[in-house]
């Protein structure tokens, strides 16, 4: 008899004590529809002070809070539906905040961060890629033709101080890369059939930047360039085709 008295009284205190876990899903409800409202309710106040403003979002957080705690404790309780309820309800914030920086925020990031380094390292190569030509038309202007690769061109530099930017062992180098410029020169005739001397000299986006991390955004770059603006995906001087005085694509 007193073993059935004991046993239901154990019952009693089960489920008295389990409106802990309750108590913690009302909580974790009252925060998340506070949340909703949120903006509303602060619009309509008619003192729009700094107390208003601030003193909801503390009581939100403060509610979101203790229902977490009194779900985790209601979890020790049965029966705990209303406490699992309460932690899962609670966690929501949680995990939707780690999907985002998990896996929203790289999406949204990523091409902001490959403009930002497509902008800079475009940059150096822009100005790597101008001593190239100040070299190039100093050794001209000394033997009437441009010189034939970076060997010959180095040679020059040596004996025939140049005022360049970069040593003279890095001119041949891509910045941000162990690449080398492209260089091609010839004899050809021009338009008005005077033979002379052509050069091109250029720099293709994927030598200088990131091609594994940014893999598809400089496909995309490439893509752009060549069939909707119809340029040369990267930079470049001179050109092989025609005269132009070694203007550069990015002077054009």
């Amino acid at each position: 008899m007193n073993t059935t008295i004991s046993s239901d009284n154990n019952e009693q205190t089960q489920i008295q004590n389990n409106r802990i876990g309750t108590a913690g899903l009302v909580l974790v409800l009252m925060s998340f529809i506070l949340i909703s409202f949120e903006g509303y309710i602060i619009n309509s106040l008619n003192d729009k002070s700094l107390f208003f403003t601030l003193i909801l979002p503390v009581l939100i957080g403060n509610l979101w809070l203790l229902g977490l705690i009194f779900s985790i404790i209601g979890l020790r309780i049965n029966p705990k539906g209303r406490a699992i309820a309460g932690l899962i309800i609670s966690l929501l914030p949680i995990i939707l905040f780690l999907f985002t920086a998990i896996i929203v925020s790289p999406q949204i990031s990523t091409p902001i961060h490959f403009e930002n380094e497509l902008k800079e390292r475009k940059t150096q190569a822009i100005e790597r890629i101008k001593d190239v030509r100040t070299a190039q038309r100093a050794f001209r202007a000394e033997y009437q033709r441009y010189a034939e690769n970076f060997d010959e061109l180095e040679r020059f530099l040596y004996t025939n101080p140049t005022e360049l930017r970069c040593d003279i062992e890095q001119l041949r180098y891509i910045p941000n890369s162990d690449n080398e410029f492209i260089m091609e020169t010839r004899f050809t005739k021009t338009s008005s059939n005077r033979t002379g001397p052509f050069i091109e000299v250029r720099a293709p986006y994927k030598l200088f930047l990131d091609t594994i991390k940014y893999r598809q955004e400089i496909i995309n770059l490439i893509d752009e360039e060549v069939n909707v603006f119809d340029r040369y995906p990267g930079i470049k001087f001179g050109s092989m085709e025609e005269a132009n005085n070694e203007v550069g694509n990015w002077e054009e």
